[in-house]
């Protein structure tokens, strides 16, 4: 049976996981990720001294498939469980981060793939040959049997354009922005619980980083924003962004706070499932193309892995029609 090639389009865990199934299948895959690491929101800001994990805090397993993941990575040293003291006590929940940070996570899963880092896919062509991706260093990829897109809702469907009406059903899905503010303080904050989800419509969750396992850094914390603020101050300069929220925490926690050693922001452009599609993937196989990540299920990493492994299911089951050039039907 000849061989499908697949373009995968983003190294977050869909596309990590998407790119994964369909090599055990015999597929041959090739990812492109626009940033210089994998793991998308799986991420790690360092500093000479501190480092955060200013994206996604921790990941949760309620799926067999994905736990074995990530029991995997554990034994390998690349993953671990964290078990920090809780604004309103302890949740009762199995937490999971990447070791000694939470792109270890990431580069771990990504580790024998074939990922083209830096490079920003701006557009897609199709012709008799198959696929052809473009990116904005105005190199072209060419020959591929199908693209699966494992990138946020509003990229995927700017990047399907008229290839595919699947397009549509991704544009009901919302996802919002999100501020993060980074500091790290010259003397602890002792008696501060270690996490905690807010009802604050500015300050959404804090975290002392610190209390991760393998980071070994001054008392450092990483401040997350309400959607709703987030989406108000989009355009504020990231110094305003980390005044504001570092103000907020002081003034729940009601501390003041020590001296910053060091103070930074994030801006995530697509940061929160509100709206997911409530399906596992979308696929049009006449197009020979896909969408997959946890806008598909879920507001959750777990779900992002499930939504880019099922979809490397669907291609691969599907390789007959793929490579043959005969597509029919979607998903």
């Amino acid at each position: 049976m000849k061989s499908i090639s697949v373009a995968v389009v983003g190294a977050g865990l869909a596309g990590i996981a998407c790119a994964r199934r369909l090599r055990e299948a015999g597929a041959q895959v090739r990812v492109f990720e626009s940033q210089r690491s994998p793991g998308g929101r799986l991420a790690t800001r360092r500093f000479a001294a501190a480092s955060f994990d200013h994206g996604a805090q921790y990941l949760t397993a309620t799926d067999t498939k994905f736990r074995g993941v990530l029991e995997s990575a554990q034994y390998a040293g690349a993953a671990t469980h964290w078990r920090p003291t809780w604004r309103d006590g302890d949740r009762g929940r199995e937490l999971w981060i990447g070791y000694p940070a939470m792109s270890s996570l990431a580069r771990f899963l990504a580790r024998d793939l074939d990922v083209e880092y830096g490079a920003r896919i701006l557009r897609l062509e199709r012709d008799r040959g198959g696929w052809a991706l473009m990116d904005d260093r105005g190199s072209a990829h060419a020959d591929f049997s199908a693209v699966a897109l494992a990138v946020p809702a509003p990229a995927a469907v700017t990047l399907a354009g008229a290839h595919t009406s699947l397009g549509a059903r991704a544009k009901a899905v919302s996802m919002a922005p999100c501020w993060a503010a980074l500091a790290a303080f010259d003397s602890p904050l002792d008696g501060v619980p270690d996490a905690g989800l807010l009802d604050d419509p500015v300050l959404d969750w804090f975290a002392r980083n610190g209390s991760k396992p393998g980071r070994e850094a001054p008392d450092s914390w990483v401040l997350h924003a309400s959607a709703d603020w987030s989406r108000a101050e989009y355009d504020q300069p990231a110094e305003n962004v980390q005044r504001a929220l570092l103000g907020r925490f002081s003034e729940r926690i009601g501390r003041v706070l020590p001296r910053a050693l060091l103070s930074d922001g994030h801006r995530w452009r697509h940061a929160r499932v509100e709206t997911p599609l409530r399906e596992p993937f979308l696929l049009d196989l006449e197009a020979g193309i896909g969408f997959c990540g946890d806008w598909c299920l879920d507001a959750r990493a777990e779900a992002a892995w499930l939504s880019g492994d099922t979809l490397g299911t669907a291609l691969s089951e599907a390789r007959h029609a793929v490579s043959s050039g005969k597509m029919r039907g979607s998903r």
